[in-house]
């Protein structure tokens, strides 16, 4: 009951601007060089992130049916490029994927690492992302998410990388409606994320702190009632490495 008290006194506080990457900007070439597009059939479905030359960092959803891996096959990663197209120089293939207990319901453990059929080249215009091993979520952080995702509710997917900068939840809050344990709440200014930016990034002073996983109202939104949700990567980080070495 507190929290909820606090949570509303926070609300009236606060203005809750409806937030539709919605809204978002086009990145810049080499800005976000960590960051992939996870394809299947060469469409883009749901961002990723480089973990190391054979690994890249997912959410579940995009490529697990609860805890069991879907089939590889069809599935390869885009990178080097703000622009995603059906250009095959830089596609790679997934040779695997792992999704240890991802629920489907709970939406916890929404985290997969995809497992490459061939290296990254060194030196081909990509970067390891730095994963984040603790994050504080007693204040509000600032960071930004980026994404390929749809630039409104029923509108194209867009074919240049847009970032947004967002700011996070304290868990007294966040924890009032979700498992702060498993997720990182986010609200932003003027955006949010939307269908196809699943997957994606949440960096915080260089690091990665979660993986887009879901939206609690309509595409775009991300208000302090219904924000953007992110699986917390400092609570996965073991997990992650241990399966993200050859």
């Amino acid at each position: 009951m507190k929290n909820l008290i606090i949570l509303a006194a926070f609300i009236g506080a606060c203005t809750a601007v409806p937030l539709r990457i919605v809204n978002g900007t086009n990145a810049q070439e080499g800005e976000f060089k960590y960051v992939v597009s996870v394809r299947s059939n060469l469409a883009h479905v749901c961002g990723g992130t480089i973990l190391n030359d054979r690994f890249v960092l997912t959410a579940a959803h995009c490529v697990c049916d609860d805890s069991t891996p879907k089939d590889p096959t069809p599935y390869s990663i885009q990178y080097g490029s703000v622009h995603i197209s059906q250009d095959t120089q830089r596609n790679v293939n997934v040779e695997a994927i792992k999704c240890e207990s991802f629920n489907s319901v709970s939406l916890t453990y929404d985290v997969a690492v995809l497992q490459l059929a061939t290296a990254l080249p060194a030196g081909d215009n990509w970067e390891p992302v730095v994963l984040s091993q603790s994050f504080d979520s007693v204040d509000v952080h600032y960071g930004v998410v980026v994404g390929w995702g749809q630039l409104s509710q029923d509108g194209p997917t867009s074919t240049t990388l847009q970032k947004l900068d967002v700011r996070t939840l304290p868990n007294v809050y966040c924890g009032v409606m979700y498992d702060d344990y498993h997720h990182v709440c986010l609200t932003a200014p003027s955006g949010g994320i939307c269908q196809g930016d699943f997957g994606g990034s949440l960096v915080v002073d260089g690091a990665q702190v979660g993986v887009a996983s879901f939206i609690t109202n309509r595409c775009g939104t991300a208000d302090i009632v219904t924000p953007n949700i992110y699986a917390r990567v400092p609570t996965y980080y073991n997990w992650i490495v241990e399966n993200s070495s050859v």
